[in-house]
Formats: structure tokens, C-alpha cells, sequence
């Protein structure tokens, strides 16, 4: 098959890269045709329609203009099959209702549409009736296990993530971390603040724990995150349930368990689905559960090590990119025949 990858952002952005860049890489390895473009700009869209002809497949990710609409319909006029792909919240961030309704549009052109999470799948059955839950996955190409990671304390707990959409639920587990370094030696790592002056007033000189803040990483880089990860002996993963966040796809946590590390995190969105509770890390819902887990891992370390290792089990089983490029093929075939 031909197909050509038409997304959102560049590498340096994890949605366009798990789901467009590591997708086609995988399909390229087993003999597919794939080609890339990404952006938004005027020129991307003409190069894309010049494109088209060679192609059969037209995979749009998560786009949201009028102009999406057109070469959505364009494509299909043409006799191609077109797959919309979505793995965040239809209105983004701002929970935009014309962005929501533009992609209403182009799931109901769509000869297919692909969606990393069971509540995105209840979103898009409204308007189209071809919808596919392919996870967003991991590259285990890129997590690879550290065999001489230290056993010693500080016990490092670890968040990753985007410092600007998610501070305040950071900033809501401070308390609950300020208890649990009154009892046990630990050290917080935050990935991703990305300037956020609430963090840095909130987490410099805490004196209860050893906090180290990475302002930003170069994402773009596909082993700068899980380098700094694998650091971690236990994630952090807190959700507000949200509408925003009812829709997130769990890569943070997925993460964290391909590199053997055990998660705490609240029972929102895809984790959820993900995570089963005691097996692979804890779903918590109050302060109280956060510190008993959190110090439940802590005091039990093989507890911690089988969690982990089950984590990194489940994603080489079902959310590793080969696994996934393999389900996003069997869409491509099926629509295909139609």
C-alpha cells in the first residue's frame, strides 16, 4: 500500500510522532509505502494535493480547519480512502466548539476514523460508523532498560508532562509529597515545567524533599525523555477528571511502564483502561490513597519491581508501536476492499 501521512505538527510533537512518524516507520519496515507531511502551512496543503495521486491511503491527523475539510473531500473525490485520526480532546485545550465541529465534518467525510482512547472512539461513533481505538504507543526502540539502575535511596518519584496544561494538578499533589518526605528519604523530579512560576515558586526549597526541576527537553530527541524517565522509581500520573482530560490517551503513563517503572495516577481518561489497579502501578482518588500508595511502593520494593515488570510486559503486548502499526494496517486493508 501507498499512504501518505498528512499531520499536525513535526517529530518534536509526541501525538504526530507516535501516531504519524513511528506508525510509518513501522509499516515501512513491512514493505508499505509511506510518506510524510506535516505542517499548516498553504504550501503543505499543495504539496499534499500533489501527492494524492500516488497515493491510496490519506491519513489526516488530528486537524481542525476548513481547509482539512476540503482536501478531506478532495481525496475522496479523487478515490482515495481517507483516515481521520484523533487522540486528544476534539476542542483542544480551549475546548474550542468551532475546532470540535470542524472535526465532526471530517469524521463524516472520513472513510475511516482512528482515535487513541474509548472515550474519542464514543465521540467519533456519532458520526461516523468505520471508528477504531489504535492506542497511542510506545517505540520500545527508543525505552530501553537500564540493568544497573541504583536500588539506593532517595527513592526518585517522577513527573512528566506539559507544566503549562498541567500545573495545577502537579501543584495539588505538594501536600501529600511533603508527608510522605517527612517518612521516607525522596527526591521529585519534574520534567516539562516549561517556565511555569507557580512550579518554581511551589518546588524550589521544599524542605521536606529533594526536588529537581528539567525546565524543558529536547523533544524532538526521541531518547531525551525516556533517558531522564528511567531515572524515576516511581511515576506520578495526576488527572483532574476533567473534560479536557477525559479524552488523553495515557502516553505518559505508557511511558513509564516500558521502562519498568510503577505508576500512581488517578482512574481518568485512557489510564483507566491501561492500568489495572494493584497489577501494574495503583489508581488512586483522594490524598490518602496517594500517600498510602506512593509509600506502599516505596516500603515494598518487589512489589515495585513486579509492578514495573508487568508494566513493561503489557506494553510489548499492546502498546508498542509494532503492534499498533499492525492494527492501523488492518484498518488501511479493510477500508481499502470497501
Amino acid at each position: 500500500m501507498n499512504i501518505l501521512f498528512f499531520l499536525r505538527y513535526s517529530h518534536e510533537k509526541a501525538s504526530s510522532r507516535t501516531r504519524g512518524f513511528h506508525m510509518a516507520e513501522e509499516l515501512s519496515r513491512n514493505g508499505d509505502k509511506c510518506e510524510i507531511i506535516y505542517g499548516s502551512a498553504k504550501k503543505k496543503y499543495i504539496h499534499a494535493l500533489l501527492r494524492l495521486p500516488f497515493n491510496d491511503i490519506f491519513f489526516i491527523q488530528k486537524k481542525t480547519t476548513r481547509k482539512d475539510i476540503v482536501i478531506n473531500k478532495i481525496a475522496k473525490f479523487m478515490g482515495k480512502k481517507t483516515v481521520f485520526d484523533l487522540d486528544d480532546a476534539p476542542g483542544g485545550v480551549a475546548l474550542d466548539s468551532e475546532a470540535e465541529q470542524t472535526i465532526a465534518e471530517i469524521m463524516k467525510t472520513s472513510s475511516a476514523v482512528t482515535v487513541g482512547s474509548h472515550e474519542l472512539r464514543d465521540f467519533a461513533r456519532q458520526y461516523n460508523k468505520e471508528v477504531y481505538l489504535i492506542p497511542t504507543s510506545i517505540n520500545l526502540d527508543y525505552y530501553k532498560l537500564d540493568n544497573n539502575k541504583k536500588t539506593d535511596t532517595p527513592i526518585v518519584l517522577g513527573w512528566a508532562g506539559n507544566g503549562i496544561v498541567h500545573k495545577k494538578e502537579l501543584l495539588a499533589l505538594l501536600p501529600t509529597l511533603k508527608k510522605i518526605g517527612k517518612r521516607h528519604e525522596i527526591k521529585l523530579m519534574i520534567i516539562g515545567a516549561l517556565g511555569q512560576k507557580e512550579i518554581y515558586e511551589n518546588f524550589s526549597n521544599v524542605e521536606e524533599i529533594e526536588v529537581e526541576i528539567i525546565d524543558w527537553v529536547s523533544w524532538d530527541d526521541p531518547t531525551a525523555i525516556p533517558s531522564l524517565i528511567s531515572q524515576f522509581d516511581i511515576g506520578l500520573y495526576p488527572l483532574n477528571d476533567n473534560e479536557y482530560n477525559k479524552y488523553k490517551c495515557g502516553l505518559k503513563g505508557l511511558e513509564y511502564m516500558a521502562l519498568k517503572i510503577p505508576l500512581v495516577g488517578n482512574p481518568v481518561s485512557e489510564t483507566k483502561h491501561i492500568v489495572e489497579d494493584g497489577k501494574e502501578g495503583f489508581l488512586v482518588s483522594t490524598d490518602k490513597e496517594w500517600e498510602e500508595k506512593i509509600c506502599c511502593l516505596i516500603e515494598d520494593r518487589e512489589l515495585s519491581k513486579r509492578m514495573g515488570e508487568a508494566g513493561r510486559k503489557k506494553v510489548e503486548d499492546t502498546y508498542s508501536s509494532k503492534v499498533c502499526a499492525n492494527e492501523l494496517r488492518k484498518v488501511f486493508e479493510k477500508i481499502k476492499r470497501t
